[in-house]
């Protein structure tokens, strides 16, 4: 029997992995203190009674603030039909789409990810939890912190076992565990000043156990696993080796060194300001304040304060160290709004934020990692724990709600696959993005769904091309009513009568002002008169004596008058009626340059033109 069956095993199975991530532990600690200010818990010889708080910007906090800001928002979650393009396939396909964007916004999760990816650029580890939750009766994703979060990975990268150490305030834990009360008068030692008492939490595939290891190792839950398979997911931010770091480890100390440095030029300038007065020796008396005059025989340059000049290499240090923090920290110059674009070329200003583009797109191949693998957790824990329950999904895309009730053993069924995807050019700007995908698009180099599901934007891909393929059969009928039209004055030179088609156009306007669909209203418009008592049913063959329809309706060939032998419209070409007059393709007009500020200026246009008569 393995330790880790045995509640012994645990704690000393924790023990070791908290070993194992010491250095890490004193880094995630040092660069905290920073975050907050707190510099004095790294060097406290660095300040004094006059200047108890850092005269420097918080760099690291602010590139830190900036490049959350930057990953914080989500991407964009699709699942594909897996056996095919047929309808049903493509229905499947979307309400786990739905599914699992629901868990999304029942979970706050867009939220939770502006501290996720706050944690993960710092620490170097973004952890992401996926937990059932019992008076919902669905899965939970949170995002838990990275400081005390011990991970181990196997060689798939999976997480398969999780520890995380963490403080809680004493009273809050005593109302979810009652049994606790009187606990704390037997290890007054184990809470802190601050009514704080650490807990470790361990997840395996096997079973989930909390327990309090200051005080014996008290069991606060210890439970197997529901799931089968440990609910963390946890990313390691890339680096050289195994070791977890964040971006700011290695600039930490370069912080302290421009406070340190500001401290002594601040020092220099006061000196320089209260410096001692020189005069000649012919004054004996220093007569102070507006309007004092003092009478020397030396002159005026003869009487100053003493000169106490500041080195000028002192100036360029602070510069130094400022551009080696940025370098090491990988926040551009362009991101502070400092640069002049205005004499820099547009290359120029890509240079500049390269690195950073290129650290986004790092972080977000990460992030796809973790949401695919926390969202097919969460549908696994959904199908296993919650299959037999019946829920109901509620949302709106594009301004439309919709709402409908699946269960999850008939709706998931196994398949726990989404696409996650942060557009075809991950770091890029969503302009950059667009254009280049509309490019792509005329070209013909990559299907409109591989389109679709790359854009810079959220959408579902699968609604999408129905309301698409919607509003193209509208289109078609809307032409097909305007060719119809043209086809009238033909019709009359050729004898026929065009009051059937007058009046089917009316009804069709008509409708149309009170609020039917295009498909609607030419449904009524064209509806088939009722057959006179004793006339022939559509598809058999007339009787002896039948006679033709009155008015000429009829041409050679046996198409109706004002349409081709085809069957089209007169002036609409098969397969084009979706396009311009006469089967004309739109022009699409891509074109980008840069402003005088040296901001992008990027246009995207598609025009359609008929010919004047």
């Amino acid at each position: 029997m393995s330790s880790l069956d045995t509640a012994q095993g645990i704690p000393a199975r924790v023990t070791a992995l908290r070993a194992r991530w010491a250095k890490r532990d004193v880094r995630h600690a040092e660069v905290q203190a920073v975050r907050r200010g707190d510099f004095e818990a790294i060097a406290p010889d660095l300040f004094s009674d006059e200047w108890r708080r850092p005269i420097v910007a918080n760099m690291i906090d602010t590139s830190a603030r900036d490049m959350a800001a930057v990953l914080a928002p989500l991407p964009s979650f699709n699942c594909s039909a897996a056996s095919g393009l047929s309808e049903v396939a493509k229905k499947f396909a979307d309400r786990r789409t739905k599914i699992a964007r629901n868990y999304i916004e029942t979970s706050d999760f867009a939220a939770q990810m502006a501290r996720g990816a706050d944690q993960y650029n710092t620490y170097g580890l973004l952890v992401l939890a996926v937990e059932p939750d019992f008076d919902e009766n669905l899965p939970r994703l949170s995002v838990e912190d990275s400081i005390g979060a011990y991970p181990v990975w196997n060689k798939k990268g999976e997480t398969v076992e999780l520890a995380r150490v963490f403080r809680r305030d004493w009273f809050s834990l005593v109302a979810d565990y009652p049994a606790m009360d009187g606990e704390r008068r037997k290890y007054p030692a184990a809470v802190g000043s601050d009514n704080r008492v650490e807990v470790i939490k361990y997840v395996s595939k096997d079973r989930v156990m909390m327990y309090l290891p200051h005080m014996g190792d008290r069991i606060l839950e210890d439970i197997p696993n529901p799931l089968g398979k440990c609910y963390y997911v946890a990313v390691q931010r890339p680096g050289l080796d195994e070791e977890i770091r964040g971006a700011y480890d290695d600039v930490i100390f370069v912080q302290l060194a421009r406070h340190r440095i500001q401290m002594l030029l601040m020092e220099g300038v006061e000196k320089s300001v209260r410096a001692p007065i020189v005069v000649p020796p012919d004054i004996n008396e220093l007569p102070l304040g507006p309007d004092s005059v003092l009478q020397t025989q030396q002159g005026v340059n003869s009487v100053g304060r003493l000169r106490l000049d500041v080195p000028a290499q002192a100036f360029g240090a602070v510069e130094q160290l400022k551009q080696e923090q940025m370098v090491g920290s990988m926040a551009p110059e362009a991101r502070s709004g400092n640069v002049d674009a205005s004499v820099i070329t547009g290359r120029g200003v890509q240079q500049l934020m390269a690195g950073f583009n290129t650290q986004i797109s790092v972080a977000q191949t990460a992030f796809k990692y973790a949401f695919k693998h926390a969202i097919g957790l969460a549908f696994q824990l959904d199908e296993k724990v919650f299959g037999g329950i019946s829920k109901t999904v509620r949302g709106n895309e594009a301004g439309v709600p919709y709402s409908f009730s699946y269960l999850p053993s008939k709706d998931i069924k196994g398949d726990y696959t989404v696409d996650v995807s942060y557009g075809f050019s991950a770091g890029l700007d969503p302009n950059r993005a667009t254009v280049l995908l509309l490019q792509i698009d005329g070209a013909r180099l990559a299907s409109r769904d591989y389109v679709r599901r790359n854009l810079p934007v959220d959408l579902n891909a699968v609604e999408e091309e129905r309301k698409i393929m919607i509003e193209d059969s509208r289109n078609s009928i809307i032409q097909g009513m305007s060719a119809l039209a043209q086809s009238i004055p033909q019709m009359a030179a050729a004898g026929g009568d065009p009051s059937t088609i007058i009046h089917a156009q009316a009804t069709f306007i008509s409708l149309l002002t009170k609020g039917k669909s295009v498909e609607e209203a030419a449904q009524t418009a064209f509806a088939p008169p009722e057959p006179p008592p004793g006339a022939s049913t559509p598809g058999v063959p007339p009787g002896p004596g039948s006679e033709p329809a009155p008015g000429g309706a009829q041409e050679q060939g046996g198409s109706p008058a004002g349409f081709g032998s085809g069957g089209m419209p007169q002036g609409l070409i098969p397969g084009q009626a979706t396009m311009g007059q006469g089967g004309r393709p739109p022009l699409e007009m891509l074109m980008s340059g840069m402003t005088q500020g040296g901001a992008p200026n990027m246009q995207a246009n598609i025009s359609r033109r008929n010919p004047a008569r």
